[in-house]
């Protein structure tokens, strides 16, 4: 897959990030507290914030930043005009799953106000509208790396999105021209890599799961499914906590890190609708990725017919 420039505002930023100097040891997360184990694990790490939840507030989090970024990237403090003017809108972008292969499916896409089931969202968090996509599957199916990266933030999550992990993906793991970040969210448990730890496309990173939605709308059994989140900056830094905010970027539909050149929400609401379909590119149970070159995957394996 090929990178391409971003027809967006933000300058192309080539800067690579410096080594990182954080040694952690693996967290055995039996026998942690989910207190502690989240302790240990939200540190300090280049070019971004990571702190601990139980002493993070929006508050904190928020300090220095402008009142547009506060209002696009915090769910509870969400600007329609803000998250608008940073890419969370519908964008129209269709998946085109392969026919030689069976894919868990998308059935929330980026932007809705729908879940899966039709319902709507609400509007306590981002005014309703939703800032990934939605991948039904059955708990503990193992989440894969989308493309090469840096995990750079991990959360236990008592909140809305549950357990969770970022990814943050360079330039050249990606062949694009920014930096792009993925989020994954209702893991099943904590993962147990390390903050700075480099992870491959296709690498298996957690463990799907339902935290974070049991007691609200699905009811005390919750929903089993991954929701997956993507962002992009010109920028390497980032601010995590109670919300994850990429320092001077915008939101990005999951399925636009399938085409190229990588475009802004705004550029694709803006495509005719038949440049709109999006081919996948995958990875297989048996580790085959399809096709070849692909430098950006699907964030489940799937299977071949």
């Amino acid at each position: 897959m090929r990178g391409g420039k971003v027809s967006a505002h933000f300058r192309h930023h080539r800067r690579k990030p410096g080594p990182l100097r954080i040694v952690l040891a693996a967290l055995a997360v039996a026998g942690l507290t989910a207190t502690a184990a989240n302790a240990q694990i939200q540190r300090r790490a280049t070019g971004g914030l990571s702190e601990p939840a139980e002493a993070e507030n929006d508050a904190g989090l928020a300090t220095g930043l402008d009142s547009e970024t506060i209002g696009a990237f915090f769910p509870q403090r969400a600007d329609l005009d803000a998250m608008r003017a940073r890419g969370l809108v519908r964008t129209g972008l269709e998946p085109a799953y392969p026919e030689r292969a069976r894919c868990p499916v998308i059935d929330s896409p980026f932007g809705v106000d729908t879940r899966g089931d039709g319902s709507l969202r609400q509007k306590t968090f981002f005014r309703g509208y939703h800032g990934g996509a939605d991948i039904p599957v059955p708990e503990g199916t193992p989440v894969l790396a989308v493309a090469d990266g840096t995990v750079v933030h991990k959360k236990m999550g008592a909140g809305i999105g549950g357990i969770e992990l970022v990814l943050q993906h360079a330039p050249e793991d990606t062949g694009f021209s920014v930096w792009t970040y993925t989020e994954y969210k209702h893991l099943m448990r904590l993962p147990e890599l390390e903050i700075g730890r480099r992870v491959r496309r296709g690498e298996a990173v957690a463990l799907s799961g339902k935290t974070g939605t049991a007691g609200r709308h699905y009811g005390p059994g919750g929903h089993a499914h991954l929701h997956l989140t993507a962002f992009f900056s010109g920028e390497s830094n980032y601010r995590a906590g109670a919300a994850f905010v990429p320092m001077g970027g915008q939101w990005l539909d999951p399925l636009a890190l399938f085409r190229a050149p990588l475009a802004n929400s705004q550029a694709l609401v803006a495509l005719p609708a038949a440049q709109k379909t999006v081919t996948i590119a995958y990875m297989t149970a048996d580790g085959e990725v399809v096709p070849a070159d692909a430098r950006v995957v699907w964030p489940l394996a799937c299977t071949r017919r």
